[in-house]
């Protein structure tokens, strides 16, 4: 989300920090998994640091940022290399399992559908599509699928008070990010790209922090 932000709002020095430290904290989650990591899901962990390394750079190289564009080969390595991340992130995944991971997964679908919102915010005819031949994201059946999460999340976690009281400041905002997905085709109604980044971006540190006291 961060790559897109730069163009939207021109480069600003706070985003370009802001994404900076996000960056950093990912590098210190991936060091901590490699030093956890069993012999044989090493190899995976590599790949996906490599692979991580290669999206930060590109991340915060952005050439036509300070115009309020993204070239288009930017924006195709960006979506490409996001793609093997998430990939090697899958096979990790699948190795590392643990606690509220369900909830976790909840935020990755949060952040995708934001990381597209501000995509096309920015660039209409961009998107998932470029450079991937993807078919671009359907918001309509990604929130449904939010909708569906959360409400089997409130369900199974009724009983747990930690996570019942993230879950609901996750209900909250994303009733905001909801409302805003019906607009999305509507090319005369305001776009709102770093409201959704904001609260996209709250969710994922509340949830964060659930997953990480879990651990002790």
């Amino acid at each position: 989300m961060g790559f897109h932000l730069l163009s939207i709002r021109g480069d600003n020095p706070d985003d370009r920090e802001a994404l900076r430290i996000l960056l950093a904290e990912a590098d210190q989650r991936l060091d901590g998994m490699a030093a956890e990591a069993e012999p044989a899901n090493e190899e995976n962990i590599q790949a996906l640091g490599a692979a991580w390394n290669t999206l930060s750079e590109r991340a915060l190289d952005n050439p036509l940022a300070s115009l309020g564009y993204a070239d288009y080969g930017a924006m195709s390595e960006m979506n490409t290399t996001t793609l093997d991340v998430v990939k090697l992130a899958e096979s990790v995944r699948d190795e590392q399992a643990g606690p509220y991971l369900d909830i976790a997964e909840l935020s990755v679908a949060m952040q995708r559908l934001a990381s597209e919102y501000l995509a096309l915010a920015a660039f209409p005819s961009a998107g998932l599509p470029t450079g991937t031949g993807l078919e671009p994201l359907d918001f309509a059946m990604e929130s449904k699928g939010i909708d569906d999460r959360l409400k089997a999340l409130d369900k199974a976690y009724a009983g747990d008070a930690e996570a019942a009281e993230v879950l609901a400041f996750v209900n909250q905002r994303w009733a905001f990010i909801r409302s805003t997905i019906p607009k999305m085709n509507d090319e005369a109604s305001n776009k709102v790209p770093y409201l959704f980044y904001r609260y996209a971006n709250q969710v994922a540190e509340r949830i964060e922090a659930l997953v990480d006291g879990s651990k002790g």
